[in-house]
């Protein structure tokens, strides 16, 4: 339920309350379309947390002083206060993933509890005890997108891959195309080109006898990227990109692209091998 602030009623329902609960105020106007795309999205996210945040909205045409006060130069603003002051703010309509982000950093869901008690677990080698804490939270909070991602990556840290690309399967549309989950598609992907109880030393054996098998190169790559030799992961595919046919060359640049994504820029080795990428494929 959305409050509709004025200016008597800020004092009480804004500053008093955020001291005891973080409180969204909606800065809006009946003219304003994008205001109109804007709110369902923040009563649909603050329902699911439970009563742990409050949601309001300020008529700006009806209360110009107070909308003065805040410096509102454009339509919708959110401002999120907290203890009495605004914490942080956002302009404009932003996509629902980066909404529940804004409200994450200053609010815990249920979800979030269960979270913590799965990465104890984990860290004590429970991998299976801490999945299970995570699908039971997922049922009741089938919503929140940090659950469906912690998820996916426990099952794949225990190897269980089907389990993994079904939860996958199983994300939210809006939550498939962020940067995480498409991390943890390639990390999927990357562990279904390993396959299942590959021999490592066997495989090596294999291509030293075959350097120009691709399929395998791309294979034993991944076996080392799941083992954690990133670097010798790595050199396997740039070398089908080096000296592989056109097939073997996309296939090497799409698993180390996929890598880059995983490890991320700060990697200690990502740049250098993103540099070796681009000067192959010039």
């Amino acid at each position: 339920m959305t409050t509709e602030i004025t200016s008597e009623t800020f004092p009480q329902l804004v500053l008093e309350k955020s001291k005891t609960n973080p409180v969204l105020v909606d800065f809006w106007a009946d003219w304003c379309a994008p205001c109109k795309m804007l709110m369902p999205l923040l009563e649909n996210i603050v329902s699911e947390y439970a009563g742990k945040i409050d949601l309001t909205k300020v008529n700006t045409d009806e209360e110009q002083q107070l909308a003065s006060s805040f410096n509102i130069r454009s339509l919708p603003t959110v401002k999120l206060f907290k203890n009495g002051e605004v914490a942080d703010e956002f302009m404009g309509v932003l996509p629902e993933v980066a909404i529940r982000d804004f409200v994450e950093k200053h609010v815990d869901r249920p979800g979030d509890t269960s979270i913590r008690e799965a990465k104890k677990l984990a860290e004590n080698g429970k991998i299976n005890e801490a999945i299970q804490t995570i699908q039971t939270a997922l049922k009741h909070d089938p919503g929140y997108d940090k659950l469906h991602l912690i998820l996916a990556e426990y099952q794949l840290d225990a190897e269980y891959l089907e389990d993994a690309r079904s939860t996958f399967g199983n994300f939210p549309k809006h939550l498939r195309d962020d940067s995480a989950a498409q991390s943890i598609l390639a990390r999927i992907e990357l562990s279904e080109i390993a396959g299942e109880n590959t021999d490592l030393c066997a495989l090596e054996a294999y291509m030293i006898n075959n350097p120009k098998d691709f399929i395998k190169k791309a294979q034993l790559g991944a076996v080392y990227f799941s083992a954690g030799n990133y670097s010798a992961a790595m050199e396997q595919w740039l070398q089908m990109v080096l000296i592989g046919d056109k097939d073997a060359k996309e296939i090497g640049r799409e698993n180390l692209v996929r890598t880059f994504g995983i490890l991320g820029n700060h990697h200690e080795e990502v740049p250098a091998y993103r540099r070796r990428l681009a000067q192959a494929l010039n």
